[in-house]
């Protein structure tokens, strides 16, 4: 009856150690971000909240599709470009397990023809928004960063002189900084170094528990048992 006994509690040991150490692998589910956009051949990346690149697809039939972890490391930006249009991007909900969210882009096609020089802007913030400000403080021209945080602008030379560009992005620092217009067929260059706006905050990490130490101390359980079973 005693060995009966020992034997059970050892099962019963086993059984929730098991347990404990497959709770701690984490599963996921999966949802769809489906980006439309009339520009085939266009390229479009989704980015985390980390501002990292989670994947990068081609348009095709009018449309990318992204399979996300809804457990995952949460994505909230899409940024689509195209040679000859100006690169886009647009805010992305999470779906549900199983669900779909379109998110529809579209492209404006860069201008062509006419006396034109460039205006290329680099920061280091992917998806930022860039807005070419005019001498009389209306917006040119606008667009987004793409995933090496670079936007170019076709400039005419002959229009409404420009005279700064205005630097955005959430949990960044606005930036504006003078800029020269391009004389024609040549590149005026701008680099920005964005400044995070989030105050640095030190964290305690939190101890996580190791699926095999719990394995191993369940199964370290079993024996005394099996040993105490033998003894008697």
């Amino acid at each position: 009856m005693k060995k009966t006994s020992y034997l059970f509690i050892a099962l019963i040991v086993l059984f929730l150690f098991a347990g404990a150490a497959s709770a701690q692998t984490i599963g996921g589910d999966k949802g769809v971000v489906q980006v439309t956009c009339d520009v085939n051949g266009a390229s479009a990346s989704l980015i985390s909240i980390n501002g990292d690149v989670v994947e990068t697809k081609t348009i095709t039939n009018g449309m990318a599709e992204f399979y996300v972890y809804t457990t995952g490391t949460p994505v909230n930006q899409v940024i689509v470009s195209a040679d000859g249009y100006y690169t886009a991007s647009a805010p992305v909900t999470v779906p549900s397990a199983g669900e779909t969210t379109v998110v529809p882009v579209t492209l404006e096609a860069k201008p062509v023809g006419g006396d034109r020089g460039f205006l290329q802007v680099n920061t280091n913030v992917i998806g930022a928004k860039v807005d070419v400000m005019s001498i009389s403080g209306s917006v040119d021209y606008s667009g987004y960063t793409d995933v090496n945080g670079k936007i170019q602008f076709a400039v005419y030379t002959t229009g409404t002189p420009i005279s700064s560009v205005v630097v955005s992005a959430p949990g960044w620092v606005t930036q504006t900084v003078a800029v020269s217009v391009p004389a024609k067929g040549q590149t005026e260059t701008v680099n920005i170094d964005m400044k995070s706006s989030v105050a640095p905050t030190t964290s305690v990490p939190t101890p996580t528990k190791s699926p095999m130490g719990l394995a191993l101390i369940g199964l370290l359980g079993v024996i005394g048992v099996v040993a105490l079973v033998r003894r008697d």
